[in-house]
């Protein structure tokens, strides 16, 4: 079994009381461009200490990696005293990790979490959460039934990025009066970091383009306005079958919510995320083309830019996963639930898009 583009993060298995007190140990699986982001957040964080990082090719450890559309990742070649390993079963038997941080491709996701969740360590695991809901359900069975305590927190980052938490207070707050349109859009070209042919060029792996990059916004809209009951898609296809572009109206109540998202730009194009939300009295706009990338246009008044928190998703999400681990209060933000649910938007927006018809959403 092959552990592309991933890391595990492991931790010493102690009461809860002294983890408390003491470092969590952490475990990286798998060490491509997700995996070595995690890393070099993990190595931040007060409280937790990595001491594994497991891939099965060992090559991984030998050279920087280039791709991912965001700088960060990790490109540093000293581990310390973290233990280098190429099999995830002898690594939970020799290192005994509390959390594994899986970031490997899709398809491993359930079958690893699971075996993690079984020997009681927690896990965060990066999005998607599975293929499919069921595979989801199996994991959240799972995790109830886990020994000491341990749990699942799937990366779902977007709800972590302060220009999204920034989004979702002013909804909440009602500060501009009610949202009447949103949309949100993600453009890419298919991701082709790493070595030989990319994995995410295989919809059967990756999911494709609905389930491993445009379930960001299918997520957000969850998180923002609540699940959606039915959606209505319509997609690109390409010769192959693959899917390349797909655009979804969102029942969300009285307003109207769409997203979309494309592996079909040009190669020059690069990635490139937005949103625009009219309110009652503003509208709300995040372009990073703009001069003013993230800002608020008023009815009345001046532009308003707002300042937010400095770092990336991809910390806050994994201090709030360590926080919970260590037992301190945290914001509901995310559940396996939701992740689950996101999964299921997707299942749902496919079978529209073949079919051409609008689709009730299973959530759960």
């Amino acid at each position: 079994m092959r552990y592309d583009k991933a890391i595990i993060i492991a931790y010493e298995r102690v009461d809860v009381m002294a983890v408390k007190k003491s470092s969590i140990r952490v475990a990286v699986v798998g060490f491509g461009f997700m995996g070595r982001m995690h890393y070099g957040v993990w190595k931040r964080m007060k409280g937790a200490k990595v001491v594994a990082l497991c891939d099965k090719d060992r090559t991984q450890f030998e050279t920087t990696i280039k791709g991912g559309n965001l700088a960060g990742a990790d490109e540093s070649l000293d581990f310390g005293d973290a233990l280098i390993c190429d099999d995830f079963d002898q690594m939970l038997a020799d290192v005994k990790p509390d959390v594994v941080d899986i970031t490997l491709p899709t398809p491993l996701h359930p079958v690893l979490a699971i075996k993690a969740l079984e020997q009681g360590i927690s896990v965060l695991c990066e999005k998607p959460m599975a293929l499919t809901s069921a595979a989801c359900d199996q994991m959240i069975k799972a995790a109830k039934k886990a020994p000491n305590g341990a749990q699942l927190m799937i990366a779902q980052c977007l709800r972590f990025w302060p220009a999204f938490q920034f989004l979702k207070t002013l909804i909440d707050s009602g500060k501009y009066g009610k949202p009447l349109a949103a949309s949100f859009r993600r453009y890419s070209t298919m991701p082709g970091w790493g070595k030989g042919k990319s994995w995410f060029a295989d919809e059967s792996r990756s999911g494709g383009v609905a389930l491993d990059l445009h379930i960001h916004d299918a997520d957000l809209v969850q998180f923002l306005f609540g699940l959606p009951t039915a959606v209505t898609s319509r997609a690109t296809y390409h010769e192959d079958g693959h899917m390349q572009y797909i655009s979804t109206l969102y029942d969300v109540g009285n307003i109207t919510v769409t997203a979309e998202g494309s592996w079909c730009m040009a190669p020059t194009f690069g990635f490139e995320a937005n949103y625009i939300v009219t309110f009652e009295k503003a509208v709300v706009v995040l372009d990073g083309k703009r001069e003013k990338p993230l800002a608020i246009y008023p009815v009345k008044g001046d532009v308003i830019v707002p300042k937010l928190k400095p770092e990336e998703g991809y910390y806050y999400e994994i201090q709030w996963f360590l926080d919970k681990l260590r037992g301190k209060k945290v914001p509901c933000l995310t559940t396996p639930e939701a992740s689950r649910n996101s999964v299921a938007l997707i299942e749902a927006e496919k079978q529209s898009a073949k079919s051409g018809k609008t689709v009730k959403v299973r959530g759960k």
